[in-house]
């Protein structure tokens, strides 16, 4: 392929030759659309730097004295960004980038040594909230792919420390994700932002979940908003990320209450439920009306795995009727609409829902090598089942 930047160097003589005229320049050009370079040799780089500079603080830190430390933080500090500003804007964005990102790891780690260093003892999560407050800032400042996941990696790893360490959600990291985060991916909307951006919201969820002494089954809430949150996002044409990380986080929830809605620790089930329902029942109406005015209206399928069951008594033999009958329905719509996407999806909640069928029915009842080698023979069995329709499939696609 044609190096672009070459091309747009020798059309300029071109035009100024007269050969050809600028729009004919723009028409050729457009027919080599700049690639999009995803410097990721030189992110790993810039987070080994990052951590050599950690390493070399930690080993030295009892031999120097306050000032001196304070002095080696801001001048790396200082060092790396104004490298990586300058670098950026006159050289090679990937290389500035790289530099800038060190510096933002830089100032992650002068924020927790000079806490160590003057005795500042913190009871939440609040350094954190400092440190993707800068990497916000800086994505702001460059629209950099990397500084975006390493300011949600830094905000969802802070929000695991703050459930670990004080069992309690950081409320400004919890704001600063809703307000800030979510807006700018509402205005971009490209598909990796959007794609990490959910995978955030679903640990930040559980998190929230487990750390404010809410019932499992609010999960069933959060990850009904992220799917109707996919509508506003999404452009026509994209993968809809949101929408597939909410599927999948249900699916898994579902998978869970196969397992312990059985159990007697689920019996004590806490008295929020009510609210859970009127806030379910609306989200839920909602999105079966936005289903139902949809183009593809087979999407409704996704909405079997949101029903709650967590009420009944035999809650765990509802939840693994649900997983059927999601991965049943996608195989039989798939087959008669002749789509592959929708064949491969229900083969694969099939397989998986019936292991964990078999695993919940037999493992108290066999024998243990008993057990894997009858499981193993089953899922033999149904993947030569469903290879063999999906082959037929195939064949049937490529005579008609």
């Amino acid at each position: 392929m044609m190096n672009r930047d070459r091309l747009l160097k020798e059309s300029k003589k071109w035009v100024e030759e007269n050969i050809i005229s600028e729009d004919q320049q723009s028409q050729i050009l457009e027919r080599y659309p700049k690639r999009q370079n995803r410097p990721l040799l030189l992110t790993f780089a810039a987070i080994f730097v990052g951590l050599g500079f950690l390493t070399f603080i930690a080993s030295n830190w009892s031999l120097m004295n306050d000032i001196v430390r304070m002095g080696v933080i801001l001048f790396f500090l200082l060092a790396f960004y104004l490298a990586g500003d300058w670098v950026y804007r006159k050289k090679s964005k990937p290389v500035g980038e790289s530099l800038i990102l060190i510096a933002l790891l830089v100032f992650g780690a002068g924020i927790f040594l000079t806490g160590q260093m003057y005795h500042y003892m913190s009871f939440n999560a609040f350094p954190f909230f400092i440190w993707s407050l800068a990497g916000f800032g800086l994505y702001l400042l460059f629209k950099e792919l990397s500084l975006f996941i390493a300011t949600l990696l830094i905000m969802t790893v802070g929000q695991i420390y703050s459930s670990a360490a004080f069992q309690s959600f950081h409320l400004w990291m919890g704001l600063l994700f809703i307000v800030g985060i979510s807006v700018l991916v509402y205005q971009r909307r490209e598909p990796i932002l959007t794609f990490v951006f959910g995978l955030s919201y679903a640990v930040q969820s559980l998190v929230f979940v487990l750390t404010e002494s809410l019932d499992y089954y609010w999960l069933f809430v959060f990850f009904l908003l992220l799917y109707l949150v996919d509508d506003a996002i999404s452009v026509k044409g994209q993968i809809r990320s949101l929408k597939t990380i909410s599927i999948v986080a249900v699916f898994i929830l579902n998978v869970f209450e196969v397992f312990f809605l059985g159990q007697n620790w689920m019996e004590n089930i806490g008295d929020s439920s009510f609210s859970f329902f009127i806030i379910w029942a609306i989200l839920f109406v909602f999105a079966v009306i936005r289903s139902a005015v949809s183009s593809t209206n087979y999407y409704w399928i996704d909405l079997i795995l949101f029903v709650p069951v967590f009420r009944f008594a035999f809650g765990d033999v509802l939840s693994l009727g649900i997983l059927f009958g999601y991965a049943l329905l996608w195989l039989i719509f798939g087959y008669h609409q002749e789509i592959r996407r929708w064949i491969n999806k229900g083969t694969a909640a099939f397989l998986i829902t019936t292991f964990i069928a078999y695993f919940q029915l037999a493992w108290d009842f066999m024998n243990r090598s008993l057990f894997f080698f009858i499981g193993g023979l089953l899922l033999f069995m149904l993947s030569f089942f469903l290879e063999r329709k999906r082959r037929q499939f195939s064949k049937g696609r490529e005579a008609a």
